[in-house]
């Protein structure tokens, strides 16, 4: 591949890696795709901050830290770190239990958060637990992040349109905004909605142009021309233009403990999303993923932010696709994002100061109406109502109840969807087709012949407590319902990945109620090492047992038609 750094992460730190094997030709691609994503995350930290109930300063520094440090361990070449609409929103929830808004302990609960959904994410990579993220299924994210994007834009309506927003649930949020009408701010609602509109616009026009980072840029430049701060437009204030430094929160032990639940949500779901991003950038340009590379490096990143006082961070989406579309191609486009942001903070924070709320409010609001993919729904729609219910209920208990609660729910749902997935899986008796030159679902292929007196049943799923009483139930069904008397069985278990103590135990009792059905040959077919092994060593293998091990189901026939239909 032409102008890429090959596509298999090495060793503890591959972005690290990379850097020690640089070369010449990747440096412009870097640069591009480094002080693009550093525009666009300074946009995005004096944006989200706030959802979280903190100071931009408290996005600017989490960013700074935390974006070389993924940038050197994560395994993506493309995924930029930052803060998020989504952990900022779960973060505020959480925060707000142990402490009050605008108050040094605030930042304090914040930075202690920060660390808190490093240290989770850390473990989860020693402990290789990457796997976790399919917890969250694609139909529970798509609403969640639905249910998020329609909470996170009726919570800026307000600010975007100038009206004073006191409730803090959606209903009262939403009355709040209508009684207001009369009074809205005609300056604060103009510069809101206009700077909305024009994102949306050119996010459909010009899609590889940096829409929110241009609007905010001309509704800063206006402000400043026009003095519209001094003309009810509210800006962002003053800011700390101070760098990180590391040092430890002074938060009671009790309050760590209150926020370990928040903590372990925003790293799930930070983690999932941030997977889910740069699976999706690096099946663009071939790459492969090491899952508890990004753990480690997502988990490090949120460590060394809360050390620095900075805010958990996750994945921005915007700017990994700003990343990949310039050309970035090592860990120095991260390092380079990073430096652009401190320059930002350090060398301009009178500029930054000056960027009017209502801009924000429609950087937030944009990136709302982002996450809730119609298209997404369409597609469930079209493949699976069941998972569309999931996705609908997800985004129903985020809006009216709270972020964690949808986190939670939506985990359950797509748990208990894999179980009863598990419980219930495809199962078939099995025929010959001859044009297809195998052996095939009678049901499906009605032309399939099957071997009189030998039925063969297949059961795609692992064989657990979860299933082994069906999958006994199943079996005796499909000899009941054969016309003639059936002599052997042959178990087809290329679909069984795996069998657990239960269902040896189940299948224990099959073999014995098959017996008595009449049926004098038992065989395990295409049966994998690791099921034969545990079958084995449960004694339910011959000699010591009744089941005959084939290699394939057409071994089995050759040796019931050698036999004559009896056992061998």
């Amino acid at each position: 591949m032409t102008g890429t750094t090959g596509d298999s992460p090495t060793g503890w730190a591959p972005g690290l890696d990379r850097l020690r094997r640089y070369e010449r030709g990747w440096l412009r691609g870097d640069i591009a795709g480094g002080l693009t994503v550093g525009a666009l995350l300074i946009t995005q930290c004096m944006a989200y901050a706030p959802l979280a109930g903190l100071p931009p300063s408290a996005g600017l520094r989490g960013a700074m830290i935390g974006i070389p440090i993924y940038a050197l361990l994560g395994s993506s070449r493309h995924l930029a770190i930052g803060p998020d609409p989504g952990t900022a929103t779960l973060a505020a929830a959480g925060l707000a239990t142990v402490a009050v808004a605008g108050t040094g302990e605030y930042l304090e609960a914040a930075a202690v958060l920060a660390l808190l959904v490093g240290a989770i994410l850390l473990a989860a990579s020693l402990l290789r637990l990457g796997f976790l993220a399919d917890l969250l299924s694609r139909p529970a994210l798509v609403g969640y992040l639905a249910g998020l994007g329609v909470s996170l834009l009726v919570s800026q309506l307000g600010k975007l349109l100038g009206i004073d927003v006191t409730s803090d649930d959606l209903v009262g949020r939403l009355r709040d905004v209508f009684d207001g009408i009369v009074d809205l701010g005609g300056a604060t609602a103009a510069m809101g909605l206009g700077t909305l509109v024009s994102i949306l616009v050119l996010k459909r026009v010009l899609p590889r142009v940096p829409a929110a980072l241009v609007a905010v840029v001309v509704a800063l430049a206006l402000t400043w021309l026009l003095g519209l701060d001094r003309h009810g437009i509210a800006v962002v204030g003053e800011i700390d233009a101070s760098l990180p430094w590391p040092s430890w929160p002074g938060l009671p032990a009790g309050d760590w403990l209150r926020l370990a639940g928040t903590a372990a949500g925003i790293a799930l779901v930070g983690y999932a999303d941030s997977i889910l991003t740069a699976r999706g950038v690096a099946d663009q340009h071939r790459d492969r993923l090491d899952a508890n590379r990004e753990l480690s490096g997502l988990g490090v990143a949120n460590l060394l932010a809360g050390a620095c006082r900075g805010m958990p961070l996750s994945s921005t989406g915007s700017g990994t696709a700003a990343m990949s579309a310039a050309g970035g191609n090592t860990s120095l486009g991260g390092i380079i994002a990073a430096s652009f942001v401190a320059l930002g903070l350090v060398g301009f924070p009178d500029a930054l100061a000056r960027i009017p709320l209502p801009a924000l409010a429609a950087v937030v609001s944009a990136a709302a109406i982002g996450l809730v993919d119609i298209e997404a729904m369409r597609d469930l729609w079209r493949i699976s109502r069941i998972e569309l219910m999931v996705a609908v209920t997800t985004a129903a208990v985020v809006v009216s109840f709270d972020v964690l609660v949808g986190v939670l729910v939506s985990v359950a749902l797509s748990v208990a969807i894999a179980i009863s997935r598990m419980t219930r899986p495809h199962d078939a008796v099995l025929g010959y087709a001859a044009h297809l030159d195998g052996w095939v679902d009678v049901a499906a292929y009605p032309d399939a012949v099957t071997e009189p007196g030998l039925v063969v049943y297949r059961f795609d799923a692992p064989l657990l407590f979860t299933n082994a009483d069906r999958y006994a139930t199943r079996v005796l069904d499909a000899l009941r319902n054969q016309p003639g008397a059936e002599r052997w069985l042959v178990l087809d278990l290329e679909g069984v990945g795996s069998i657990d103590a239960t269902a040896v135990v189940a299948l224990r009792r099959l073999v014995d109620d098959v017996q008595r059905e009449g049926v004098e040959v038992i065989a395990v077919a295409r049966a994998n090492h690791l099921t034969l092994d545990r079958l084995g060593r449960a004694g339910l293998l011959q000699p010591e047992g009744s089941l005959l091990v084939v290699p394939t189901i057409n071994a089995a026939v050759r040796q019931f038609r050698a036999s004559g239909g009896t056992a061998p």
